[in-house]
């Protein structure tokens, strides 16, 4: 039972440290300047380069999740905003993790559009045999495909795309929220225009101050001695922006 809650125990060990930075100056300034180093350092990826805020950022994660922070600068980006790793990474998380016995392993069915394949793992808690199936069926009718790598490599790609689903239902503590970039397709984001009123009219105006008076004739434009302007609403010619956001480079 010790071993298999490993992954728990460790992350709850670690949770007062990984959490230092939030209530201790002393602990803020010091993975400031950890991270400041590792900036300016050139040995980790571009992303990171130059950018300390980043750099914090993946060192949290590293105390967080027990990991050496070299792996994680290796292994993580920012994807649309949300901090995101490999799928290489969250299955090597999910095969030292305690939670299984064994490893996650695959089978394959078919070829070409008909390929399919399975990912398993049993779960050492319970004996359970887990299993998440994807196919090129999917990956076609979503899309996918717009990565080459799913025409020439397809086996592989659907090995990794099963695995992390695998992970997200059945052991999701493995990546403590992180994104899998091998899982991010492209979105388009429909926004709606702003509604944008027409102006009131003088003549409007008067009306609705003699309603609130209690009075009852109403004023004409020509007894107010104005013209009675009504601006037209604006037309937005682009009434609805679509965002477009493609997936991320393949794990290679």
């Amino acid at each position: 039972m010790a071993e298999s809650t490993a992954l728990t125990t460790t992350s709850q060990q670690q949770a007062p440290g990984a959490l230092a930075f939030l209530h201790d100056g002393a602990a803020f300034e010091h993975l400031w300047r950890v991270a400041k180093a590792f900036s300016m350092s050139g040995m980790v990826p571009p992303h990171f380069q130059g950018k300390p805020e980043s750099c914090m950022v993946a060192l949290m994660y590293a105390e967080q999740l027990g990991e050496h922070p070299m792996v994680m600068f290796q292994e993580t980006g920012v994807i649309n905003g949300r901090p995101s790793t490999s799928a290489r990474f969250a299955i090597a998380r999910a095969n030292k993790s305690g939670l299984l016995q064994g490893v996650i392993s695959w089978t394959e069915k078919g070829q070409g559009d008909a390929l399919e394949v399975t990912a398993s793992a049993t779960l050492r808690e319970t004996g359970e045999v887990v299993q998440a199936k994807v196919t090129m069926k999917e990956a076609i009718a979503d899309n996918w495909v717009k990565n080459p790598k799913y025409r020439s490599i397809p086996a592989q790609m659907l090995r990794w795309r099963s695995a992390t689903r695998l992970i997200n239902l059945y052991m999701p503590e493995v990546l403590f929220g992180l994104g899998v970039k091998e899982e991010i397709e492209q979105v388009t984001v429909r926004e709606a225009a702003p509604v944008v009123q027409e102006s009131a009219s003088v003549v409007a105006d008067l009306n609705r101050q003699i309603a609130a008076a209690g009075q009852t004739d109403a004023v004409t434009a020509a007894d107010s001695g104005e013209k009675a302007p009504i601006q037209k609403a604006e037309v937005n010619q682009n009434p609805i922006n679509e965002v477009e956001v493609v997936d991320a480079d393949d794990p290679f």
